[in-house]
């Protein structure tokens, strides 16, 4: 046996051992790529329900607005009024004295 020989097992070794660590490689890159496409659409279909909830909470919240503009305005002019019937008792006490 000549270093020819040597030579032509140690490629042929070579040869095995790249083939076996490329097809361990694709393996696991395409583990690797059905888990990431799970979690994706997993992802997307979180988000897709995170989105409908706030659009629904924005329509709900919508009526709400216009209650609470409505409340406050009325609270608002019940103050006014109450200010205005206090100047004008004030006023009356102040001459009546």
């Amino acid at each position: 046996m000549g270093i020819e020989w040597f030579r032509d097992l140690s490629i042929t070794i070579l040869c095995f051992v790249t083939t076996a660590v490329l097809i361990f490689a694709a393996i696991l890159v395409y583990s690797l790529y059905r888990t990431l496409k799970s979690t994706l659409l997993q992802v997307k279909s979180a988000s897709k329900i995170a989105y409908d909830t706030v659009a629904r909470i924005r329509e709900g919240i919508k009526p709400l607005f216009t209650i609470l503009a409505l409340i406050q305005g009325f609270s608002g002019g019940f103050k006014e009024i109450i200010k205005m019937l206090k100047k004008e008792s004030i006023k009356k006490g102040n001459k009546n004295e």
